[in-house]
């Protein structure tokens, strides 16, 4: 089976992902779910039973049926940790020219069962599941015991964006932050997490001067959506939202590129930190 460049970089830290989780099933009680920002960012160090789901271009449908496999499998999951992006409004992963890849190799190595539009992603997902099945898991999980993490975080595979791509990057995010749409999923994970009792803790990850300057646009026109959708129904669980956007604390040294955190660095201490608080609370448990 031919694959793209995307799936052949991603496999093994999926795979990894994969193993560690199913390893750790019955002591996880917070998923952590998102893109690359939550990828780099969140060391489950800072939060005893909390596991790093997070990827590569992850969008809100995949994080939602991700979090939907995961409350069958870990018998003990009490809250979410969703990392939300500026793109993320309008990002659908199966539309993306070079990550759309993606989508079917996390469906067929977390069971997930995702129905694309597109035939060709449909076709890979079933491909890929048969290849599973076939023994190319049993060969994964052999390789991925052996990758250099904990908890779904491999800080050392975490390299920056090459600089050149900053200015495409940002447009995409921002068309993508007016595009809108996803949220339909953001909708769906809340709604479930509210039917269920889980905590929910919404993360809007830092970003440099550099970034803030360029897009110019205040954070509540950015998370306009979020915002509104947080605020607009009853939720019977607590749902928080932790805006680490606008907080100039986190030094651009302290990024690997405009709009990722060091995996190896003084944010990446502390933005789990917070979280965590968020979490059980200051000294509290969770």
């Amino acid at each position: 089976m031919e694959v793209s460049q995307a799936v052949r970089e991603s496999i093994l830290q999926l795979g990894a992902k994969r193993y560690m989780l199913h390893a750790m099933k019955d002591s996880v009680e917070t998923i952590v779910l998102g893109s690359s920002h939550g990828d780099y960012a969140f060391d489950p160090a800072a939060l005893p039973g909390s596991f790093n789901l997070c990827y590569r271009s992850l969008d809100l449908k995949h994080s939602y049926y991700l979090y939907r496999r995961v409350m069958d499998l870990c018998p003990n999951l009490k809250n979410i940790v969703l990392f939300y992006s500026v793109f993320s409004p309008g990002h659908m992963l199966e539309r993306s020219p070079n990550e759309g890849d993606i989508g079917p190799l996390v469906s067929a190595l977390f069971e997930l069962g995702v129905e694309y539009q597109s035939d060709p992603l449909s076709r890979l997902a079933e491909a890929l599941t048969q290849q599973l099945a076939a023994g190319m898991g049993a060969t994964l999980d052999l390789q991925a015991a052996q990758l250099n993490g904990h908890a779904g975080f491999f800080p050392a595979y975490k390299g920056a964006a090459p600089a050149a791509d900053f200015e495409a990057r940002l447009l995409s995010h921002i068309k993508l932050n007016y595009e809108g749409g996803a949220d339909y999923y953001l909708l769906k994970i809340l709604a479930m997490a509210n039917n269920l009792g889980h905590g929910v803790h919404i993360v809007i990850p830092p970003v440099t001067s550099m970034y803030r300057e360029a897009l110019n646009t205040r954070s509540s026109i950015l998370f306009r959506e979020l915002i509104e959708v947080v605020g607009s129904f009853p939720w019977t669980v607590p749902v928080k939202v932790l805006n680490a956007y606008d907080d100039e604390s986190y030094e651009d040294g302290f990024f690997v590129d405009s709009d990722h955190l060091d995996a190896l660095g003084e944010g990446t201490g502390r933005l789990p930190r917070s979280i965590a608080e968020s979490v059980i609370g200051p000294g509290g448990a969770a």
